[in-house]
């Protein structure tokens, strides 16, 4: 069925386009279809990273020559991206096959039933003289539809073939995607999985007012553990911090490893209260884990977290909602750590940032 655009749809996709020619002719962009599809993207702001790095480079009065217009769109359409649209569409493609061998078998069935039905009057005509005749026509079109029942049933044994390629193509393709958003070492999302998720999260935050949390974590002195320890015992560190995150979050929000010892969790339909109770669980539960050599039972000690806790709030960039996070996290490391900090305390006085051994 035919999906048809409503006027606003035809409004905003109008408006959007004559925005995006007018910017790229004031920032002599060359016209080329990959430059209108990065440029549109940003004039319709469905991309809150493009925009802002958009932004921020016109404020910078920066030449929007070829190389960085390719630059720009091999840094936002990535193969990721593209690969999300190929199981989307692969999706959509194996549904429809699916409906096509559904009415293959329900002709089928059809068909079977008109023979059978054929059949049993070729029997009554039996006892009618004269009915020879009559006899070869019905049997001329048996004969045809048996062929015809043989053809749609090679044809939907081909489709099912077809499916179950398209299946294991599909599964590959997501596993794929999956991986290529997954931090190998803990398993859990990485920082490109947080890039996604976070842009998701704030679109829904600006569009219908969705609440949205964000927990910055790092691991309080790991860089002194990893050089007393070694790499081996720092990636168990990392690897217990991930998993025990993961546990308390459940199927709720969204983590990944942001960089190092460092961890970010999304918590969406969550205001700040509830995001500061879940990461004193998660700081709580971590600080009570003990690590150690499980070949030789050597106890290496206890691990803790420092926590700092944000919100989205109207009008705030997913930059200064990240700046937010970090600031309560630096707090919470430069007043003692292994604790928990939140945009509210920001309002103390925070000394000016200086080197802290992570």
């Amino acid at each position: 069925m035919t999906k048809f655009l409503s006027d606003g749809d035809k409004e905003f996709i109008w408006n959007n386009s004559e925005t995006t020619i007018n910017k790229m002719t004031e920032l002599e962009v060359t016209p080329t279809p990959k430059n209108y599809h990065l440029w549109y993207t940003h004039s319709a702001q469905s991309d809150l990273n493009l925009s802002k790095v958009i932004d921020n480079m016109i404020a910078k009065n920066m030449p929007f020559n070829d190389d960085l217009n390719e630059k720009l769109y091999e840094k936002f359409f990535s193969a990721e991206k593209e690969l999300k649209a190929i199981v989307e569409t692969g999706a959509t493609f194996q549904r429809e096959l699916k409906k096509i061998v559904g009415v293959l078998k329900d002709a089928g069935n059809d068909t079977s039933e008109h023979t059978k039905t054929l059949m049993e009057h070729m029997e009554k005509l039996s006892d009618f003289e004269g009915s020879s005749d009559l006899k070869d026509i019905i049997n001329v079109v048996i004969s045809d539809t048996d062929r015809i029942k043989e053809q749609s049933q090679q044809l939907e044994t081909k489709l099912e073939h077809s499916t179950v390629k398209i299946e294991g193509l599909q599964t590959n393709l997501s596993n794929a995607r999956m991986e290529s958003r997954t931090d190998a070492l803990t398993n859990i999302g990485n920082r490109k999985f947080f890039e996604e998720k976070i842009n998701k999260y704030m679109t829904n935050f600006n569009k219908v007012g969705q609440d949205l949390c964000l927990i910055l974590c790092d691991i309080d002195f790991f860089k002194k553990f990893n050089d007393s320890f070694g790499h081996q015992i720092g990636d168990q560190v990392l690897k217990v911090v991930a998993h025990v995150i993961k546990k308390e979050l459940g199927s709720e929000g969204a983590a990944a490893r942001y960089g190092g010892e460092e961890f970010a969790i999304l918590l969406p339909k969550t205001q700040l209260a509830e995001g500061v109770k879940i990461a004193e669980q998660i700081r709580s539960v971590i600080s009570k884990r003990i690590i150690k050599n499980k070949n030789t039972g050597a106890n290496f000690g206890r691990i803790t977290m420092s926590l700092g806790v944000a919100n989205a709030l109207p009008g705030i960039t997913i930059e200064d909602l990240i700046q937010k996070a970090d600031s309560a996290l630096y707090l919470a490391k430069s007043n003692g750590r292994n604790m928990v900090q939140s945009e509210l305390e920001l309002d103390q006085i925070v000394p000016t940032q200086q080197s802290l051994s992570a």
